[in-house]
């Protein structure tokens, strides 16, 4: 879209716009529009999720958002995509945390719920149905991204049990998938009080909170 010549009788575009045009013209506007739409995912959920709507938000003509995504469906992939890139860099960090193997699943464990608590309506699309069921094809970057993050988490418990700190009479994706759906329940039953913290002090009694239940869910795996 190129900018319309300026006539004399037009106003002068005002900062916030211009810089929202600006954006646009220099191809940022795929990064506006999931950056946008993350926030309104979390606030008011998928189904007020419009990219019409997002387009007036950020002062884009309506058809704009529609050249990075065709259909709903695809921004709605893209957010998941992004949700399994944050979570495999999450995995990475754990990973590169100590060489303490129980060290290791337990910051995996950390940052799972976080992510989750930061994230709680993108984190139900990225394992629930509505992109599965939709019967769109999943993009190869979404699959990447998932096959990634799975994998992250597979090879610190992998590595548990290789260095006899993990059970290893138990399958590694049974084990794992056991520890993952202990985090992933915590964080979802914990949704609301984690919103509802209001100081510094209830917020290091939360986390205290998490690690003590990692502590327990990590006792039930060891060898």
């Amino acid at each position: 879209m190129k900018p319309a010549k300026k006539k004399q009788s037009q106003p002068k575009l005002t900062s916030s716009s211009s810089s929202k045009s600006s954006a646009y013209h220099h191809g940022n506007l795929r990064e506006e529009v999931l950056e946008h739409s993350k926030k309104v995912l979390e606030r008011e959920g998928v189904s007020s999720l419009s990219l019409r709507d997002i387009a007036t938000d950020l002062g884009v003509s309506h058809t704009a958002p529609y050249r990075h995504f065709p259909k709903k469906m695809d921004l709605l992939q893209a957010l998941v995509t992004e949700g399994f890139r944050e979570l495999s860099e999450g995995m990475k960090r754990a990973w590169e945390y100590s060489e303490d193997p129980l060290e290791k699943i337990k910051m995996a464990g950390i940052e799972y719920i976080f992510l989750l608590l930061k994230n709680p309506r993108r984190t139900e699309l990225m394992f629930g149905g509505e992109i599965y069921v939709s019967g769109d094809p999943i993009s190869d970057e979404l699959s990447e991204w998932g096959k990634a993050a799975y994998l992250g988490m597979f090879e610190i418990v992998e590595f548990g049990q290789k260095q006899l700190k993990l059970k290893n009479s138990i399958p590694t994706d049974t084990l794992m998938m056991s520890f993952w759906s202990g985090v992933h329940g915590f964080a979802v039953l914990n949704e609301r009080k984690w919103k509802q913290i209001k100081s510094k002090d209830e917020e290091e009694r939360f986390r205290k909170e998490v690690n003590q239940i990692l502590d327990i869910m990590i006792e039930g795996t060891r060898l």
